[in-house]
């Protein structure tokens, strides 16, 4: 949606009751917090049609393996990061935001 659509908003709210779940993440890739998405039209939308389907986070950043190379991860984009203390922000953030 980020990249095709108009209006993530208005795209959420065509899906409607189609709308089973929701695979978020940020336009650099980083976990949820960690870029520039419109959270709050995101809550706005999913409260608008009544969403109650899992929200699923699936960064990539870093390079290497097949995923690596499938979608073009050719740098770090989180030198030296914690991953899992950086899951565990994303999850608070998400909570926070969209729940």
């Amino acid at each position: 949606m980020n990249i095709e659509e108009d209006s993530i908003e208005d795209a959420i709210k065509r899906c409607g009751p189609y709308l089973s779940a929701l695979h978020i993440g940020e336009t650099n890739r980083k976990p949820p917090g960690c870029g520039r998405m419109p959270w709050k039209e995101i809550k706005k939308a999913l409260d608008d049609i009544n969403f109650t389907g899992p929200l699923v986070m699936e960064p990539f950043v870093r390079p290497g393996g097949q995923v690596g190379r499938d979608i073009a991860v050719w740098r770090d984009l989180m030198p030296g990061a914690d991953l899992d203390e950086e899951a565990a922000k994303a999850v608070r953030f998400v909570r926070k935001e969209l729940c």
